[in-house]
């Protein structure tokens, strides 16, 4: 399971950068990873006919987002959605919470409370979101929190957790 994921993972990988040889830049690497992140998450019942993949605080990101609209994530079309505010939060399927609003990441959190959303971020701690992307070398890995994915009814995958760098399990 693991390799097939890994594979599905390097497929979408390599279908960003285009031609072969060219560096993908790193926001669409993180768009990339997001989606992926999503793929791999079991989610509850919805009634939205979207799969709301929003960022907030970096705006190269949210361009990068555009591309992955018109997939198809979990039965719902993807919709990629720059948010400006924190009104619409609970709105998202996952929220990247990007450099320009990791200072407010407690906030968001609580404003969050258990709703459905899978936080992703590439702040410096994994504790205010359920999934961090880190830099590794000249690579991207990521580690997940799978309590705080518990507290959002969201379970991570199998083949999530096998790819991660670092798993946080629940304490109890």
């Amino acid at each position: 399971m693991r390799l097939r994921a890994l594979a599905c993972l390097l497929l979408v990988v390599s279908a960003v950068s285009g031609a072969r040889g060219q560096a993908v830049p790193e926001h669409e690497l993180k768009a990339t990873y997001a989606y992926n992140f999503a793929a791999l998450t079991q989610w509850p019942a919805s009634a939205r006919t979207s799969f709301n993949l929003c960022v907030l605080g970096d705006d190269e990101l949210a361009l990068a987002m555009r591309r992955l609209e018109g997939k198809v994530l979990h039965g719902r079309v993807v919709s990629a959605v720059p948010l400006a505010a924190l009104s619409a939060i609970r709105d998202c399927d996952v929220l990247f919470v990007g450099a320009g609003e990791q200072a407010n990441l407690s906030r968001i959190v609580d404003a969050l409370g258990d709703a459905p959303v899978l936080t992703v971020s590439d702040a410096p701690s994994l504790q205010d979101v359920a999934i961090r992307i880190v830099p590794e070398g000249s690579r991207l890995a990521f580690e997940v929190d799978v309590e705080r994915c518990r507290r959002a009814g969201l379970k991570p995958g199998a083949a999530l957790l096998d790819l991660a760098r670092k798993v946080r399990l629940p304490t109890d």
